[in-house]
């Protein structure tokens, strides 16, 4: 991998290898009652996980998860602009997926995972900035859903995972 930075341009939802290990590992909570399984799962049946690329991308080694409890000194890094003033930051560590706006950490998906953190409104005012589409799945970890909201939250992914090369049966 050339570099450890990276930026939203990177990461089109046509990059397959970053959109399928992205949703596949940093939904904790996302289980489906209906279908008695989770988002990973789904992802993995939808769009597989290619894994020598998530280890390349993550720098996943043997012996990182009890050397280092699955982090990485020189983390993976994709920082990009929200608004004028903030800058999100997402650390890719073998082990944990780690968020930051302005330097400051709002949660991780990881083990010890803290989400739900930003309102669902805030995120979806990302989707009418250029590049928004990406910027809104990036903070979506992060998001706080009130029921009344799943409707809006589901109408979207619908549209993002088909431009990601999900195929219509594996939608929600």
């Amino acid at each position: 991998m050339e570099s450890r930075e990276w930026n939203e341009k990177q990461i089109p939802f046509e990059n397959q290898s970053f959109w399928s290990f992205f949703l596949a590992t940093n939904y904790p909570n996302a289980y489906l009652e209906k279908d008695d399984c989770t988002l990973g799962e789904i992802v993995q049946e939808a769009l597989p996980v290619n894994l020598e690329w998530v280890n390349e991308f993550t720098q996943y080694y043997d012996g990182v998860m009890d050397e280092q409890d699955g982090y990485v000194d020189s983390p993976t890094v994709l920082k990009t602009v929200l608004n004028a003033n903030e800058v999100l930051k997402i650390e890719f560590h073998p082990g944990d997926t780690v968020f930051f706006v302005n330097e400051t950490e709002i949660g991780c998906t990881g083990p010890h995972f803290k989400v739900a953190k930003i309102p669902f409104e805030r995120a979806e005012k990302l989707l009418l900035q250029k590049n928004g589409d990406v910027l809104f799945q990036l903070l979506l970890p992060m998001v706080k859903l009130e029921p009344f909201e799943k409707k809006r939250l589901l109408d979207v992914l619908q549209q993002h995972f088909l431009q990601m090369g999900m195929k219509k049966e594996f939608l929600l």
